[in-house]
Order: structure tokens, then sequence, then C-alpha cells
């Protein structure tokens, strides 16, 4: 099937109101998420729309809940989800004010224009529907592999800086069904001294989770031309 989605094809509906056989829990960068004001507790749900993959999925792709209890049995009646329709942007973490991208001149055009070249690389012609940043992202400088942190912008600007976005989005290649796609974008800027063009690139690594995003950008800080 490949990343990128099914060929489009016919599916038949599936019940409303009955729970789904299983725990539906897409696999992918979130913990199960659980109904507004409900807090613990073993839940299963429907994913369903055009986003149904088994894959992650965007919470507006959610449409109901059930509690198991310890045997695994349905309690009570199926919670809707209030927020179940067409996914939304999310770069709320991308664009706080206070969070590691503030330092860009507009992080949401970042951002996106990263993964613009990021897809036309693997994906020409593949047209993002909407977009969420998932986690918060990861922002590493240095002059070399020995001294690669968090940095400071109050001083000079190192010789290499990296950004690593967890990204969830909804995108659909012509003549295909729309597909969720999920991962860490990297961008990277190089600069290796005042005679040499500074360097940068970028990458989309699908299906890798944002706990690795500080050993996936070391990796690519050190080698700006890798592929990944």
């Amino acid at each position: 099937m490949g990343i990128f989605g099914r060929k489009r094809r016919n599916r038949s509906a599936t019940p409303q109101d009955a729970p789904p056989r299983g725990t539906m829990r897409p696999v992918g960068p979130q913990d199960p998420p659980l109904p507004p004001g409900r807090e613990g507790g073993t839940w299963i749900y429907e994913v369903a729309g055009e986003y149904s993959a088994e894959n992650w999925a965007p919470q507006e792709a959610i449409r109901r809940w059930w509690q198991l209890d310890r045997d695994g049995n349905v309690i009570g009646e199926a919670v809707e989800n209030e927020n179940f329709g067409p996914p939304q942007d999310d770069l709320a973490r991308a664009t706080d004010p206070d969070g590691p991208l503030s330092w860009l001149p507009d992080p949401e055009a970042a951002v996106r224009g990263w993964l613009a070249v990021a897809l036309d690389r693997i994906a020409d012609g593949l047209e993002v529907h909407w977009l969420k940043v998932i986690e918060t992202p990861v922002v590493l400088a240095g002059e070399d592999a020995s001294d690669f942190a968090a940095p400071d912008f109050d001083r000079p600007p190192p010789s290499r800086i990296g950004v690593a976005v967890p990204i969830g989005f909804g995108g659909q290649l012509d003549g295909y069904a729309p597909t969720v796609i999920w991962g860490l974008l990297l961008w990277v800027r190089v600069e290796d001294g005042p005679e040499e063009d500074a360097v940068q690139n970028v990458w989309l690594r699908p299906e890798v989770e944002a706990d690795r995003a500080d050993e996936n950008l070391r990796i690519v800080l050190q080698a700006p031309d890798i592929r990944l």
C-alpha cells in the first residue's frame, strides 16, 4: 500500500450502533485518547470518515468511545465525540510565542515550507488537506557533535542548527484515497565558515515517534547531506 494510501475503491457502510471489535488504537505518536472530561479507565473507540485507516488518527476522526471493565466488556452507553468531523489544522505547538520555534520570523510558514520541500522529493503532487503539530518541536544547535544542545539565541548564532517537528497530516495523491501520514519533519542549517554558503536540508521521516526527535536531529546535524 505504501504510506500515501490505497487506490480508490468502494467501501460498505460500517454499523453505527455497535462498538468496534478489539481496541482500535491507531499505531503512532499518541496515547489512547479519552473522551473529554473522562479520566482513567480503559476505552475502545471508533475511527471513521475519510481518515479511518489503521494508522495514527486526528482527534476529529474519532466518532465515539466505549468504556471497558477489567474483563474487556463494554460498560454503559457510547460516548459521542462532539468534535467529530473534518480534521482541522493545529500548529499551536509550533506558533507558541514562548515555544522552541519562537525565534523564527514566521514559525507556521517555516513548518509548511519545510513540509512542502520534503514532499516534493518523495511524493510530487501530494495535496495536503490538513496539518497538525502533534508534539512540541525539538531544537538543537552547536558547533560539532560534542556540544549539540538547546540554543541560546541571546548569543551569536551557532554554525549548526536543526529542528525536529512531530507532525501528522492528511494528504491525497491523484487517483488515491485520502490517507493519514505522521512522523518527524527535520530541518537543518549548517554554515561551515564565512567563506562557505550555508547548507539547508529537510527530511520527512514517516512513522518515527516524537521521542526519537533528539536522536534523529543529531544524525542530520552531523551529516546534513545524508539520505534518510
